[in-house]
Parts: C-alpha cells; structure tokens; sequence
C-alpha cells in the first residue's frame, strides 16, 4: 500500500521546479508566463533535432534561447528586470559550486 502511494504520487517535473524558481524570485506572472514559453519553445525545437541532435545544435539551442530570454527581459518593467538579474546571478552562483 505505503509503496503504490508513493509512486502515484505526482512529482515534481523540471519545469515546475523552474517555475517556482522565477515565482520565488518575485517576477511578476506576466514575466514568468513569457519566460517558460521562450524556454518550452525552446525545448521543442531542439527537440526536433532528434537523433540528428549534435554538440553544435546545442550549442545554438542554448545560445539563442539565453539571447531571446535577454531580449524579452528586456521588455519587461524595470521590477522585473531587477528580479530576474537577481535569478540569473543566483543560477550562475550555483552553477559555479556544482560545476566549478
């Protein structure tokens, strides 16, 4: 019983722990909204590469998703824009520790 209720749980998937990064960051939903649809599309294009996916794909993936989320936040209020560089910087501190 205790372990077929623990595995039907939902879980939390990577784009809900995303999101309650950017909620907990204080970016409005507008902001937040327009972000995980940039990222989604994102995700999907690089998807269509399928086995045909290489490191150069990637690197192009990454780098006009990063690109067209700047410009986005760009468009947004001088709040949100604050926010977010707030959460870019505490992403990239993290990353320095688990990569670095």
């Amino acid at each position: 019983m205790f372990t077929a209720s623990l595995f039907s749980a939902p879980r939390p998937t990577a784009g809900d722990e995303y999101r309650a990064e950017l909620v907990s960051s204080g970016l409005s939903q507008q902001a937040i909204d327009g972000i995980l649809n940039i990222s989604g599309t994102a995700y999907v294009s690089f998807a269509e590469n399928g086995a045909n996916a290489n490191f150069g794909n990637a690197i192009d993936a990454v780098t006009k998703w990063k690109m067209t989320i700047e410009n986005f936040v760009k468009t947004q209020s001088k709040e949100d824009q604050d926010a977010y560089g707030k959460f870019s910087k505490k992403q990239e501190e993290e990353y320095k520790k688990r990569f670095f």
